[in-house]
């Protein structure tokens, strides 16, 4: 089997109303930009892949098909080192390539990749991802309606300049569901540093006075509380916080993501495999977490396919917990996420089943690539 082609196409996905996120203040979405990839082959197989657009995919993929052309697309931990040598040049906008040769591989397996990955579960529970950050009063009745829709876990963004402010937001949202629904917390802090955003800027101090404002509402973790690189905040946090900490996405190096188990920065990891060099390290970083007794949960946003990959990564292992599945309705509804997907993944009764087709288990709409 040989690759005869790689193509790329980018798609934008308009939102049906604007949505703010809690990360960039200031900044109004009002649409998805979504890169998709997909690889043919000589046998008649094809793979695909998503990526959230940053604009290097089609220059990225350019580059890679040089290497990649008439290759065999099974011998992926030789392709894997091919992108590993392009990053420097084209950063994440590399990975995706690599989940198109896993869906590959699982359609001549005739296995979903789950199945060739670990298969330690045929659905996962799935939490709520919100996006915006919203009042006490209307998170609590965006969270009485996620519960209505059948998600028995939610995670809000805390994004205000004062500790009250943020775990008002939370008590509301506690109150308003009681124990029917788990509670994460992301202050998506981990960017702060370097980006020219509005605050609140976290420090340590910050940050632990969160936490333990959040420990009186059984809050399952908090996640991002420092920069990205402050390795030994956060391993002093984590030591101190009355409550789990998580983090890693932007952490897109194993080295990185590595060094972040090895000196104890999180109770939970978060790397996502569209980001954070594909499935085959990101799979290996989750066996050296189960090791440490450290969960691993993908973090997953941007794209439906990124989703569904992660998904995969989440049933093969037995370190893991929720499954981020972003739906924030009005503005970022799943419906709208995921209407580039033939068969859209749903959530019943709080867990989202894995597609049992081979390799990725989902198909792009035909308009995409024709």
């Amino acid at each position: 089997m040989q690759i005869t082609s790689i193509r790329t196409r980018q798609v934008d996905i308009p939102l049906p109303a604007p949505f703010y996120p809690a990360w960039a203040p200031g900044r109004v979405e009002t649409q998805i930009r979504v890169a998709y990839i997909r690889i043919d082959t000589d046998a008649g197989i094809h793979g695909i892949a998503g990526h959230e657009f940053y604009g290097a995919e089609e220059q990225a993929v350019a580059r890679i098909a040089v290497y990649l052309s008439g290759e065999d697309p099974l011998r992926i931990e030789k392709h894997a080192g091919t992108l590993r040598y392009l990053w420097p040049y084209f950063g994440t906008a590399v990975w995706f390539v690599e989940i198109a040769l896993w869906d590959i591989l699982g359609k001549v397996a005739g296995l979903p990749l789950y199945k060739l990955l670990g298969n330690v579960s045929d659905a996962v529970p799935a939490y709520a991802s919100t996006g915006q950050n919203r009042t006490p009063a209307q998170r609590a009745d965006d969270a009485r309606r996620l519960r209505d829709e059948g998600f028995r876990a939610i995670k809000l963004r805390i994004h205000n300049q004062t500790v009250a402010d943020d775990a008002a937001q939370v008590a509301a949202v506690r109150q308003a569901v009681g124990n029917e629904m788990a509670i994460m917390v992301d202050a998506n802090q981990t960017d702060t540093a370097d980006a020219p955003l509005e605050g609140p800027h976290w420090t340590y101090h910050r940050a632990l006075q969160t936490a333990t404002a959040l420990a009186d509402y059984g809050v399952s973790w908090l996640e991002e509380p420092l920069p990205r690189h402050a390795y030994a905040e956060l391993r002093r946090l984590r030591e101190a916080s009355p409550v789990p900490i998580a983090g890693g996405e932007v952490n897109q190096r194993f080295d990185e993501l590595q060094r972040l188990l090895l000196d104890g920065c999180y109770d939970i990891l978060q790397p996502d495999v569209t980001l954070c060099e594909g499935l085959l390290r990101t799979k290996a970083l989750a066996t050296m977490a189960h090791a440490a007794g450290v969960l691993l949960t993908p973090h997953t946003w941007g794209d439906p396919l990124g989703m569904v990959a992660n998904l995969h990564l989440a049933a093969a292992i037995s370190n893991t917990t929720f499954f981020e599945f972003p739906h924030d309705p009005p503005a970022f509804p799943a419906s709208t996420y995921q209407q580039t997907l033939k068969e859209p993944l749903v959530v019943e009764d709080g867990m989202v089943r894995l597609p049992q087709a081979p390799g990725l288990g989902v198909e792009l709409q035909d308009w995409i690539f024709g």
